[in-house]
């Protein structure tokens, strides 16, 4: 055993001993034991048969000093990562389904779709191909109720050769590009007759009402345009 001296009255004092005996200065600070609870992690009495926060049952009842297990902080970043993983999840799965089922077309949508592209790749500027409001389908129907042929009409616009925009309605028959609503027929088009038939049918559609042949279809344009890429 070695002789030191207090640091606060200058005595001689043993150099393990806690305080100094002649001034009372404490020189070694008691460190108290501590326990963590194995499962939760979180410090507990050390007299402790459970722990209060999670109810353990704490086997280490020697009043030992144990030092914070390692495991407990594990447990407790996995319980908190289960419920965010869960909310990541449900949230992908949200945004999946929200744009398939935003990008997915009906059968009516796809023919007005693919006629519209068709549409665009026949403008001088394709770039400047613009889809407006009015977008439908007529349906033409025999005596049985089965469809004859199907109209697409649609309102589009798009740059002329001077850069102006100039708007015009397409009409499309089973695919099939015939005429603009605007146009006369043409003589030495090779859809002439297609082209006196279209309007023979769309007068007789807005003079009958549609009738019992007659079916029409509108379509949803937002979804056509998400699905070209287009404003």
């Amino acid at each position: 055993m070695a002789m030191t001296q207090c640091p606060e009255c200058g005595q001689e004092i043993s150099d393990k001993a806690k305080k100094c005996i002649h001034c009372g200065k404490v020189l070694i600070e008691d460190v108290l034991p501590k326990k963590f609870c194995s499962d939760c992690g979180k410090e507990i009495a050390i007299d402790a048969k459970e722990c209060p926060y999670c109810g353990c049952p704490i086997e280490d009842d020697k009043g030992e000093s144990v030092s914070k297990p390692e495991n407990g902080n594990k447990k407790i970043i996995i319980k908190l990562l289960v419920p965010i993983m869960a909310l990541v999840v449900i949230a992908t799965i949200a945004v999946f389904v929200i744009n398939f089922a935003g990008s997915t077309l009906n059968e009516d949508e796809q023919l007005a779709y693919q006629n519209a592209v068709e549409m665009q790749s026949m403008m001088r500027d394709p770039d400047s191909f613009r889809l407006y409001d009015e977008m439908f389908l007529l349906k033409h129907l025999d005596d049985d109720g089965n469809i004859d042929y199907i109209y697409t009409i649609f309102k589009y616009g798009g740059a002329n050769g001077y850069g102006a925009i100039t708007t015009d309605e397409a009409i499309f028959k089973d695919g099939e590009y015939i005429m603009d609503y605007a146009d006369e027929p043409d003589e030495d088009d090779r859809n002439y007759m297609e082209q006196l038939l279209v309007q023979a049918d769309l007068a007789l559609f807005m003079l009958s009402g549609g009738g019992d042949h007659w079916e029409m279809v509108n379509i949803d344009i937002e979804k056509i345009k998400t699905k070209m890429g287009l404003e």
